[in-house]
């Protein structure tokens, strides 16, 4: 099909950016063509038409250019790609206009990005010899970083907690994380100078790749991004993206925005820098302990001197983002509004290392005596850039006044070019002698000197440098050497002013380039200062303590607030708690009713650590605290539907990581694990994990629950201690305490809460003479801590065949008591153990997706194979008795025993029938099975009918 000229080159163009859609300048607009026009007038809501192609109309839209930031905007927050098509060279006779794309936009590489409080990353993944090779970096502030992590998970959790937006993958690479992924050839043959400071060649790897795909898709000099840092997760407290957003660390859990989350709550930062560096702070608190007491020590010193503290603050509100000015000026998209910005953060430099060296803190003086004042490249942009200097070249005023004497004189020109006529005409009617010469203006000939007839009689208009440009019937019309420059200088001003601007402002910023480094390095201390100011401005204004740490790994906190909680009610009715956990006792088993602060009880000690490890002081009377490697948190209800997992299977698989990373000195949080499932199978499943923790990990852990069956564990095993949080009950009604108190709580509370939600009144009633029925008539799970450790001791031993007929007579009493049979037959109960291990292995790799589950690798905690051993036998024995008494049923029926009539029919009111109504009501069927219900039915049937008789 043939195609115009244009169309033929666009589709050219195209034919290399075939999955982004292709901006494709057309004068003052950007058009898009084809499919693209269909698909982007439907995103962008904009009018499709149609465009004559050559043999036939095509689809068209397009967006203006100078709007076309909002559209670009759209796409890229949709995970669209754009190909940005300039003209390159001017329109020719007969000629069509050369085009070429000069900028790609992802989602990771978006230099509009308008959250200058957050970073824009884009990130590059190698996955090779079982390891992931990571790095990325923000291209607008420089920020590079790159890690080795383990597996997928970690890569999750990295691309989720730095909100990377875009992940570059080698092809037929499968990466399972939510981002927008973009796929590349692998080319060995890439080598960038920034990268050679890495050991690593994977880790190098995937660093030049990063490299790679950014110079590609932005075609400028990628000189300012900072060499990569190379950190280790090992060098920082390890919390899962899922920790992070239980305890709303950088996010609320309600939309994930700022707000109500703990960096809002300590985010007084005077700069965008600033608030960039203290949520990456909050993120990755310290491990090493030298550098967290030199941050308090900082933070200490600006607490301790309010006045001098106040004159940095009032100078770092006058600091614009150097990070991204510098990397604007590398990319040479710099504007000279911006410029004129660097000019007046250059001017703060020297007052605030002066103020600075004023302070007591070495370690403060250290950083103030390493500030480069940049005083060389503040002088220059004193010298240069116009105060009044605006986003564009365009708007004028971009070049100071004496810089350049040309463009002096143009300004001048322009601006008074009636006055610079006037003292021509002045000057020429004094060199003439002739009284009415005058200087006009025409469209025609443009400026002249006009001398009358009677005027010309005296002069001599040649020997005057005069040249005659009109004849009239009174006049004579002239121009003169100088007069035409006049003219050029005062028609050809505004242009030549333009023209002149922006090459000097491209001088500049080439000169500007050569400071790049010198200003990273600034704008990095600049924004450690900010974070120091802004921690101290919190210690001072909520009342926070500097936190001591021990060795010991003793948890002593006095009266601890929840940083975020505190702030969102007045300062007379919060509720501080202490929180001691000794060397003893690693667990505390809290108990309360719902909405009593349980969860924020727990969450309070989470970001107190969180605090305590940046160097901030806490919000406490006082606080001791170990240093914790690791956070894990299992808080609150939550599924993922789109990766086919319950609620239940999402507690348990966080349990587990949590479980399987933890070390002796990290933090578990564990809100009423097991709740998710019935509640015998959540009662062992919390008490197993409790065990679990207390007698393998032996870590600090705060565990929730609401089974008041746990809390016998404190008597039973050494390490797990109980509190619970108070409340009382005032006229019928619950009123919440939120204080802590040793022991477990005497009741739940539960319809309490419910009267609290006002749920209708008949349920509550409802409610209560159930839980009087339940309270009365069934105390077997009281036993159910008691009997799981009986067994625990009798399932021990079931190694041996000995032991474990042991344990089949034992099962075989019980249930034949249960059922009320007497027939069990040696040849029901048969289990195959090693059956058993495969079956359960095999259900592990499918439920954790693993592909090759080695020895090594999976191992099966024994008390909880033990505890499935346990369980298949009891099915069987269950299934085989009630089989039995189905048989024994039939048997009494071929008899002809009636004993078909179950409904329970008698009157009188002998002492036989009041003792069988009191059995009925002694029983609660609440928690009877179908089979238990069906014996007791049928023997009291049968006792009815032989008193009959």
């Amino acid at each position: 099909m043939k195609y115009t000229p244009m169309i033929e080159q666009y589709l050219k163009i195209k034919k290399d950016y075939q999955d982004m859609f292709l901006f494709y300048r057309l004068g003052d607009f950007y058009e898009m063509f084809f499919e693209d026009a269909t698909r982007a007038s439907k995103i962008l809501e904009i009018t499709l038409t149609a465009r004559d192609g050559g043999a036939e109309k095509i689809p068209m839209c397009g967006v203006p250019f100078h709007s076309s930031a909002t559209y670009i905007d759209t796409l890229v927050n949709n995970g669209y790609k754009v190909a940005i098509c300039e003209q390159v060279s001017e329109p020719g006779q007969g000629k069509i206009v050369e085009r070429k794309v000069v900028q790609v936009i992802t989602p990771g590489t978006y230099m509009n990005y308008k959250n200058y409080d957050e970073n824009n990353y884009l990130g590059s993944a190698y996955v090779k010899d079982n390891n992931i090779y990571f790095a990325f970096c923000d291209i607008m502030t420089g920020d590079s970083r790159c890690t080795v992590l383990k597996n997928m998970t970690d890569l999750q959790d990295e691309v989720l907690k730095n909100n990377i937006k875009e992940v570059i993958s080698i092809k037929d690479q499968e990466l399972d994380i939510s981002a927008y992924i973009t796929e590349v050839e692998l080319n060995n043959d890439i080598t960038k100078e920034k990268t050679s400071n890495i050991t690593d060649s994977n880790l190098r790897i995937a660093c030049d790749v990063l490299l790679d795909y950014i110079e590609k898709t932005q075609n400028k000099d990628i000189s300012s991004l900072k060499d990569f840092e190379v950190y280790f997760k090992d060098k920082f407290v390890y919390m899962t993206n899922y920790s992070l957003k239980n305890l709303e660390v950088t996010q609320n859990m309600a939309n994930g925005g700022k707000k109500g989350s703990l960096l809002s709550i300590v985010d007084k930062t005077s700069t965008a820098a600033g608030s960039r560096k203290l949520k990456k702070w909050l993120e990755n608190p310290l491990l090493d302990l030298k550098e967290i007491k030199k941050r308090q020590e900082i933070v200490e010193d600006f607490t301790k001197h309010y006045f001098e503290k106040a004159d940095v603050k009032t100078s770092l509100k006058e600091v614009y983002d150097l990070e991204r000015i510098s990397t604007k000026v590398s990319y040479n998209i710099v504007s000279p509004k911006e410029l004129l910005n660097l000019k007046k953060t250059l001017a703060q430099i020297p007052e605030i290392k002066k103020l600075l060296l004023g302070f007591e803190s070495n370690k403060l003086k250290d950083i103030a005596e390493n500030i480069d004042e940049l005083t060389d490249l503040y002088d220059y942009l004193e010298e240069t850039i116009h105060e009044e200097a605006g986003q564009t070249v365009k708007d004028g005023n971009v070049i100071k006044s004496g810089f350049n004497e040309e463009l002096d004189s143009y300004k001048n020109a322009s601006k008074n070019g009636n006055r610079i006529l006037l003292e021509i005409e002045e000057r020429e009617k004094e060199r003439t002698g002739v009284k009415n010469l005058k200087v006009g203006y025409n469209k025609i000939f443009g400026y002249f000197i006009e001398v009358s007839k009677v005027g010309l009689k005296t002069i001599d208009p040649t020997e005057l440098g005069y040249h005659r440009k009109q004849t009239l019937s009174n006049c004579e019309r002239f121009v003169s050497e100088e007069l035409k420059k006049v003219e050029e200088h005062i028609v050809n001003s505004k242009t030549k002013i333009e023209e002149l601007e922006l090459q000097l402002f491209q001088e500049v910023k080439t000169k500007i380039h050569n400071y790049i480094v010198r200003l990273q390095r600034v704008a990095n201390t600049l924004s450690d200062i900010d974070v120091f100011v802004s921690l101290s401005d919190v210690a001072e204004e909520y009342g926070y303590v500097k936190p001591e740490f021990n060795d010991n790994n003793i948890i002593d906190i006095v009266d601890g607030r929840h940083p975020i909680v505190e702030r969102n009610v007045s300062a007379d009715s919060y509720i501080s708690n202490d929180c001691k956990v000794d060397k003893d006792n690693n667990i505390l088993l809290i108990t309360g009713p719902n909405m009593s602060g349980k969860s924020t009880y727990m969450r309070q000690l989470a970001l107190i650590v969180i605090l305590a490890q940046i160097g901030s002081f806490v919000p406490a009377t006082s606080a001791n605290l170990p240093i914790f490697d690791k956070i894990f948190t299992r808080i609150g209800a939550s599924d993922d539907l789109a990766g086919g997992k319950s609620t239940f299977m999402v507690e348990m698989i966080e349990a587990k990581n949590a479980l399987v990373e933890s070390t002796e000195n990290s933090l578990l949080i564990f809100d009423e694990i097991g709740r998710g499932t019935s509640t015998y199978d959540g009662i062992a499943l919390a008490q197993s994990i409790l065990e679990y923790i207390n007698n393998t990990i032996k870590c600090k852990t705060l565990f929730s629950t609401h089974y008041h069956e746990l809390t016998k564990l404190e008597n039973i095993t050494q390490g797990i201690k109980n509190i619970h949080v108070s409340a009382k009950e005032d006229h019928g009604k619950l009123i919440f305490l939120y204080k802590i108190n040793e022991g477990p709580i005497e009741k739940s509370y539960g319809i309490h809460v419910a009267q609290l939600a006002h749920l209708p009144e008949d349920v509550i009633v409802g409610a209560n003479k159930i839980l009087r029925e339940l309270e009365s008539g069934n105390k077997g799970s009281d036993d159910l801590v008691d009997n799981a450790r009986y067994n625990k001791v009798l399932l021990n031993e079931t190694s041996s065949q000995e032991s474990e007929e042991k344990l089949r007579e034992k099962i075989r009493q019980e249930l034949e008591k249960e059922y009320s049979s007497k027939v069990v037959r040696e040849e029901v109960v048969k289990i195959d153990e090693e059956a058993l291990r495969a079956q359960l292995r095999q259900e592990l790799e499918k439920e954790f997706r693993s592909r090759v589950v080695k020895e090594d690798v999976v191992k099966v905690d024994e008390e909880f194979l033990r505890q499935q051993l346990r369980s298949e036998l009891e099915k069987e024995l269950k299934e085989e008795l009630e089989k039995t008494i189905r048989k024994q049923l039939k048997a009494e029926e071929k008899s002809g025993k009636n004993y078909a009539k179950l409904q329970l029919d008698f009157d009188g009111d002998n002492e036989k029938f009041d003792e069988i109504k009191k059995q009925l009501e002694s029983v609660n069927f609440l928690e009877t099975t179908p089979m238990q219900a069906f014996n007791l039915l049928y023997e009291l049937q049968r006792k009815i009918s032989e008193d009959v008789k």
